[in-house]
């Protein structure tokens, strides 16, 4: 079983949460059904890629505007342990200050998950972007490093409850501290051949968001994806492809990434980190019709300047189909993934999981509940660990 930092909650607190989130779940039902419709914009698509200047759906703010989601969610596994809290509560601000100077900051809080960051707000985004030209914009603050399709896959489109472990875990920042996958730096961004071309390079502080500033211990991480057919008529339908990769690589220095492997025999020599972090990514994504197919590979390797603490390398790895029912009512997914945070020791923290749900929308995509069953295999001492998840999410805004 690989941990993912939440256990049962135990005690009033837990039964205030649970209370809370039973009625809130039942309030986004019911007004979920009579709320009007709304054309909710985004800065990433459903792919995974930012929006194309122009494109339908793309952003147009005025000077202030702002949205805001909710999640709750109920989790009970074999064990059995049974949670329900407040998984997450965003809060988005953002506008032009002119034509093309653009500023956002997004908030976040949760509660309930027996997690470090429960009940405390946080500041995941802020940063200031200015747009010389579409294939050119330079963004400025704390944000993700580009790096894998499915972390910046928003939670309005994400078709599966929780993103891949391979995702959470090896994504440059993945598990790091309070970063929540961001970090601050400087990133040059675009789109070019009519469109078709996305590639983005930033370089970054290296030590994740929402710490205080101890040492540069840079990060340069680039992205690139090319859409191979864009709306090209196949059987009938619109079929949409990209493909593209990712690299990172960071100089650390004492840096704490003990959680992006967990279960490591150089767990140790990982809370504080001295060496080179090097990390790739490929990922594939067609949509056609109503039906999508998204996946990809990660790669990390951990080359430690100490030579008496061996180097390793982990990896990881999703494949995910989905598929609307009902015109868009209900979309159905399948998921299997893999984990392995270090190559060379087979144990049970090598994981394969099998995702099975289903996600029903009230009113486009602003409110929905999403069931998730989740089958665990571990390459070694297997336990019973199976997990139902129900989610609930609405868009106030």
């Amino acid at each position: 079983m690989v941990p993912d930092g939440n256990c049962d909650t135990h005690g009033g607190q837990g039964h205030v949460v649970s209370v809370v989130s039973y009625w809130v779940i039942v309030i986004t039902i019911g007004v979920g059904v009579f709320i009007p419709k709304s054309a909710l914009a985004s800065h990433v698509a459903h792919d995974g890629l930012p929006q194309r200047p122009g494109s339908k759906g793309a952003q147009h703010l005025t000077w202030f505007d702002w949205r805001s989601y909710m999640q709750v969610r109920f989790t009970h596994t074999e064990v059995p342990d049974d949670r329900l809290g407040i998984r997450r509560l965003k809060v988005m601000l953002g506008g032009h200050l002119d034509p093309r100077l653009h500023y956002f900051v997004q908030g976040l809080y949760k509660t309930g998950n027996d997690s470090p960051t429960d009940d405390r707000p946080s500041i995941q985004e802020a940063w200031l972007a200015y747009m010389w030209h579409s294939a050119l914009r330079l963004t400025v603050g704390q944000f993700k490093p580009p790096f894998g399709m499915e972390r910046f896959t928003s939670d309005i489109w994400i078709a599966s409850i929780d993103r891949a472990q391979a995702t959470d875990h090896l994504v440059p920042n993945g598990k790091l501290g309070d970063s929540f996958t961001r970090d601050r730096g400087i990133q040059l961004d675009g789109w070019a051949q009519q469109g078709r071309l996305y590639y983005a390079v930033g370089l970054f502080e290296g030590e994740g968001a929402n710490t205080k500033i101890r040492k540069f211990q840079p990060l340069l991480a680039a992205r690139v994806a090319y859409r191979l057919l864009d709306r090209k008529p196949f059987a009938g339908q619109a079929l949409n492809v990209h493909i593209g990769g990712a690299f990172a690589m960071r100089w650390a220095d004492g840096l704490d990434l003990s959680h992006c492997c967990p279960g490591n025999p150089q767990r140790r020599a990982l809370l504080s980190f001295d060496g080179q972090d090097i990390r790739w990514n490929m990922e594939f994504a067609a949509d056609w019709g109503r039906t999508s197919f998204r996946s990809e590979y990660f790669y990390a390797r951990f080359d430690f300047r100490n030579e008496a603490a061996p180097d390793f390398s982990a990896d990881g790895w999703y494949v995910q189909v989905a598929h609307y029912i009902f015109g868009e009512r209900m979309q159905l997914v399948a998921k299997w993934e893999g984990f392995n945070p270090n190559r060379s020791v087979s144990d049970k923290n090598d994981i394969v999981w099998t995702t099975l749900g289903m996600t029903y929308f009230f009113n486009g995509h602003r409110a929905k509940v999403m069931a998730n069953y989740v089958f665990k295999q571990e390459e070694a001492n297997s336990v019973h660990n199976d997990a139902l998840l129900i989610q609930a999410q609405y868009f106030f805004k």
